[in-house]
């Protein structure tokens, strides 16, 4: 039966992956690269974890969509951050790379105050590239061709973050699908939940 309760397993999966960042933290402060590359790798399969529990449980809610893609941010963006204080990435295109992501969270805020509701804007592009972080992470980790990979990304990420942020604050705002509206109505105990995810071409 589906759930609209935040209060679900999918979510609590989302919120686990902040336990990654202290271990994270320690890994690297005791220069054991095996278990830092080992937690980053735990907090992306908690991602893709969090939404396979959702399908099982039935407990998909427009708030787990926006709170799955702040912990991305939260997580990887901390992860990256750390990596400059300790020799392995340059620091202009980690907080360049971490500024745009910041960035692009306030456009996506600005966005929802648009469309006047609860709704997390579907950018596949920015999908892709937030779970490539996991491996820019990686990458420094094993400090294999760090310079050439972190310009390459940040290459990728202000054209994604350009093309985005003119479809959530310049377009048309897309009207919410009739299901929305409909779907709390139609199935009894108001089981019935449509995601409000509005897809980018």
């Amino acid at each position: 039966m589906a759930t609209t309760s935040n209060l679900n397993p999918a979510n609590a999966i989302t919120a686990s992956r902040f336990l990654c960042l202290p271990l994270f933290f320690w890994a690297m402060g005791n220069h054991d690269q095996q278990a830092a590359t080992l937690i980053v790798l735990i907090c992306g399969l908690l991602d893709k974890v969090d939404g396979l529990a959702a399908r099982i449980f039935d407990c998909r809610t427009q708030f787990g969509e926006v709170f799955d893609g702040i912990a991305d941010g939260i997580c990887y963006g901390v992860m990256l951050l750390a990596l400059p204080f300790y020799g392995l990435a340059p620091w202009i295109p980690v907080v360049s790379i971490v500024g745009l992501g910041v960035f692009n969270l306030g456009a996506r805020m600005v966005y929802a105050r648009r469309a006047g509701r609860t709704v997390n804007y579907k950018s596949y592009a920015m999908e892709r590239l937030v779970a490539y972080a996991a491996f820019l992470i990686g990458f420094a980790i094993a400090g294999y061709m760090v310079t050439y990979f972190y310009w390459v990304f940040l290459g990728l990420l202000v054209v994604v973050v350009v093309h985005d942020t003119k479809r959530m604050l310049i377009d048309p705002v897309p009207a919410a699908p009739p299901v929305a509206a409909a779907g709390a109505a139609a199935t009894p105990g108001g089981g019935g939940l449509a995601l409000d995810a509005e897809a980018a071409s």
